[in-house]
């Protein structure tokens, strides 16, 4: 076996996002003992609630040496409580650089990502993507749209948020957004606000959400009718309890109002 080649497959799996001294490690140095022309290994996670991402990396041995190469994965992103939302892509590995897993969930789930890609000198450089989910390239694949002038760190400073403050709190702030993740922040207004922002490159700005009610599974969501069922039926008219009172999750203007 090529020790070598092994301790940089792990550090790739590492620097993509699949974790460290796994279950998922061991089972890609099984693969490559047996020395196996090419294989997959499955692995999933859970980012939000109920939501699972499911991904299949591909491995392929490239010569005599026992040199394998990790040249891509296919993710699939599952809704629970909305199966008809699944989606699914193939993310391509180039030298060890491509789509983070936390990155392809964000993407799948329909945010932006600044992902690390390398041009045709080999060169790596970062860019502003969303998936395109009305278009596919030939291999069936949604594809890319690329946002190579937006500017998030400045388009922040429009935006009277706490997190901004502070270098530390920033530099959070910003690695988060552009990995395409939601982030909570506090709005310093007359009455500081708790909002959930994401980057949005397409319109050069940032989507700001208001907090909700955390969700349930469906278990728990039939449970909860069938005891406001009881009671409508000993008291006709009572009203809804206010714990299952329903809050708007939809994104306000950039103002933020």
């Amino acid at each position: 076996m090529n020790t070598g080649n092994l301790e940089f497959l792990n550090g790739r799996l590492k620097y993509l996002g699949f974790g460290d001294n796994t279950l998922l490690n061991q089972q890609l140095e099984d693969h490559i003992a047996r020395e196996e022309p090419e294989f997959e290994l499955t692995t999933d996670a859970f980012f939000d609630h109920f939501i699972r991402i499911e991904a299949k990396l591909h491995f392929h041995r490239q010569d005599q040496q026992g040199i394998y190469v990790f040249d891509r994965y296919e993710a699939e992103i599952q809704y629970e409580q909305e199966p008809d939302r699944n989606k699914k892509r193939s993310f391509y590995i180039y030298k060890g650089i491509g789509v983070t897993f936390k990155e392809a969930y964000n993407l799948l789930d329909g945010r932006a990502a600044k992902v690390d890609m390398i041009n045709r000198d080999d060169e790596k450089y970062t860019v502003w993507v969303t998936l395109n989910f009305e278009e596919r390239d030939m291999h069936g694949n949604y594809k890319f749209k690329y946002y190579r002038y937006f500017d998030l760190e400045k388009v922040l400073e429009n935006y009277p948020i706490v997190e901004c403050g502070a270098p530390n709190t920033r530099k959070a702030l910003l690695s988060a957004l552009e990995r395409g993740n939601r982030y909570l922040i506090t709005l310093e207004t007359t009455k500081p606000e708790p909002k959930w922002i994401e980057a949005h490159p397409a319109e050069r700005t940032i989507r700001i959400y208001a907090p909700g009610p955390p969700k349930r599974r469906r278990s728990e969501e039939r449970r909860s009718t069938a005891r406001r069922l009881s009671a409508a039926s000993v008291e006709p008219a009572a009203e809804k309890p206010a714990g299952d009172q329903e809050v708007s999750e939809e994104p306000v203007g950039a103002s933020g109002k």
